[in-house]
């Protein structure tokens, strides 16, 4: 009986999930190539919608919308002294882009845990270097 029932539960929730979840994939891949964006920047959040798919088109809403909206004329970017966990890398990035440091942390874990550990901490690690303190 339970096995009768399996198919007919994908049909109701996931089959129409997968097809939200792709049309607002496309929408956000769209909206990208179209932006206004300057082309490497634009070019760098193409490959992160297409390399994370789901994630990256996420990322894309929350973060480059938001840069869009702000208008951020000589604001460079640096590791927060303030707003700090471990580096600063988080903090330095949601006080560039306007946004609170807790949400690009959560983005941040997010993105370590289903990428594989060691590839968040590495960048982590990169970004700790390259990126100046305030």
């Amino acid at each position: 009986m339970v096995l009768m029932l399996f198919p007919f539960w994908i049909m109701i929730f996931i089959i129409p999930l997968i097809i939200a979840l792709t049309i607002f994939w496309l929408w956000m891949l769209v909206d990208c190539i179209t932006s206004e964006l300057h082309v490497p920047e634009k070019l760098m959040w193409v490959l992160i919608i297409l390399i994370l798919n789901v994630i990256g088109a996420v990322l894309y809403l929350l973060l480059a919308e938001e840069g869009k909206k702000k208008k951020r004329k000589g604001a460079k970017l640096t590791r927060s002294r303030s707003n700090r966990m471990i580096f600063g890398v988080c903090g330095g990035l949601g006080e560039y882009m306007g946004i609170d440091p807790t949400i690009v942390r959560l983005i941040w874990i997010l993105i370590t845990i289903f990428s594989g550990f060691l590839v968040g901490v590495i960048a982590y690690l990169l970004a700790a270097i390259v990126i100046p303190e305030k």
